[in-house]
Parts: structure tokens; sequence; C-alpha cells
């Protein structure tokens, strides 16, 4: 936390910005915390055998096996003869993007919070267990290099809270990643999918596979208001009044489940893992399902 000695050297934009990051980190790190730790960890995908340095464990001898690798002293010890494993070196990262377009603010009450903070709590959750496992992860556009690590982790959730996700459109040119980048992508998508589809074909170009985190607000899913209802544009958009906005509940439903559907078919159509999750449900289930997708993919 941030001591007010250096908070009054600051300007009063930069101050303001600096007293908010100190409130809402703690409870979104908090929210995190509480969220990986009640995840059942297991064993970890980086856990198999490979050339790199660090020890795993003893196997015992096989047909199959190079003779060269038989561990002579262990095998002294034992009754048949032994290899020793190591784990896999690797250079794969993860690299998260959480998107902070006005959209991920919306909320339609006060229990469920807002799309951004639910983006925020998988990322941080994510990248905890990431570290138990000794993997390296960063943010696209706003970490120069990958890291692990616990004391690593506030500075990545510091960065996370405070600086502003480069747009979905734009995300891809001048950047740079590692080889067998993995690329966890999470957002409303409330925008053209043409831009989705673009951006997922320059990280296929440069090698990366990847996870997308569709998420949304129930009320963008379910459409539940009755009666007159005005609706008001995020961004520059004339506002719009309905005098039974109920009649619209079907076709508006069909035309979302055609949305999402859509970001399905393009995560599918370069073999990436998507994910759908409404802020009403509970975020453990999204956190194991792209884990799970994050083991699969060899991270």
């Amino acid at each position: 936390m941030l001591r007010p000695s250096r908070l009054s050297n600051r300007k009063p934009d930069e101050k303001a910005e600096a007293e908010k990051l100190a409130e809402t980190l703690p409870a979104l790190i908090l929210a995190a915390e509480h969220l990986a730790n009640a995840y059942d960890l297991g064993v970890h995908g980086r856990r198999r055998t490979g050339t790199g340095e660090d020890f795993w464990q003893f196997k015992q001898y096989g047909p199959d096996d190079a003779a060269s690798k038989i561990d002579w002293r262990q095998s002294a010890k034992r009754e048949h003869l032994f290899i020793r494993q190591k784990e896999q070196e690797t250079s794969e990262s993860v690299w998260f993007w959480s998107d902070s377009s006005v959209t991920m603010d919306y909320s339609s009450t006060p229990e469920t919070g807002t799309k951004q903070f639910r983006a925020k709590v998988l990322t941080l959750a994510l990248a905890l267990l990431l570290t138990k496992g000794g993997e390296k992860f960063g943010l696209l556009g706003l970490s120069e290099k990958a890291v692990t690590g616990p004391t690593v982790f506030n500075t990545f959730a510091a960065n996370l809270e405070s600086g502003e996700a480069i747009p979905l459109k734009t995300m891809t040119k001048n950047i740079k990643l590692p080889q067998k980048a993995t690329i966890v992508l999470i957002s409303d998508f409330l925008t053209p999918l043409e831009d989705l589809k673009n951006t997922l074909q320059a990280f296929i170009d440069l090698g990366c596979n990847g996870i997308i985190l569709h998420i949304a607000d129930p009320a963008e899913v379910d459409l539940p208001f009755s009666g007159r209802t005005r609706f008001e544009g995020m961004y520059d958009e004339e506002s719009l009044t309905f005098g039974r906005v109920e009649i619209l509940k079907s076709d508006y439903q069909d035309v979302f489940r055609e949305h999402k559907r859509k970001i399905f078919d393009l995560a599918n159509s370069v073999s990436w893992e998507c994910v759908f999750h409404r802020t009403d449900v509970s975020p453990s289930d999204a956190l194991g399902k792209m884990y799970a997708a994050l083991l699969v993919k060899g991270v």
C-alpha cells in the first residue's frame, strides 16, 4: 500500500487513481486467493518426463529405455535396474488479456459485481495456480516478459488492476511472444467478431494456442426486464425505449445464443478452448475448466 507522503507529491488525478487502486486491490487479491485455494490443484501438468535439469523421480528400467539412462548407484540399492527421470524442459508461458472496455463495467445487480471484476478475479486465481506449478505468466501489452513466483504476484496483480488492456483489434500489432506461448483472452466480446477472428489468426501465425473465456452478465443473457424500459448506450449510441420490452425477449435470446455460438465456432476453428461464464454463477467452474484446458495444452 502506498504511503500518504508519496501520494501528496502526485498530481490530483494520479493521487485519485492510486487511492482507488489501494482500495480495490486487496479485495481483488483476497477473492482470487479464496477461489484458487478452494480449487483442488492436484498433480500439476508440468511434472512430466523430458530433457530438463531438475530431478523428478526414479523409474524401473524397461525394454524401451536406453541403457545409458540407468542410474547404477540407485540400482545397486534395489533389486531391479532404475533410470533417473527429469522434468520436461519448456519455454512455454501463459499470457493473459482481460478486457477493460467500458462494457465490462456493467453489472445488472450489485450482488453479481461487474464483468471486469470477475474477469480480474479469474485472471489472478489462474495466475496463482500457475505460480504454485512454477509456470511463467504475463499480461499482454503490459508485461515485458513472463515471470513466476510468489514475490512477483503482487506486481502482476497491481499491473492488472491499474493498467488499461490494449484493444482486441490492435492486440497483435508489434507484439513479441516466446515460442509455444499460451494465450488466455477474457472478455464479453461485445465487439465485431471479425476483430476476434483476425486476432486469433494472428496468434496462430505466431505459433500460439489458447483459451477464450466469454463472460456475460445474466441480464445480457436472459433479458429479464418487463414493461417500459429504456436502454442507454455505453459508448455514444442513442438511447432506446421500448413500451413492452418482454415481447422482444425470445428474439433477443436467439440473437445472444447465435453470438455465443459464433464465438465458440471461431475458437474451435483454430483448436482453442472456449469457456462461457455468467457472473451470477460461481467462478470455480470456469476456473476449473480453464486450468484443465491449460493442462491439456501442455502448460
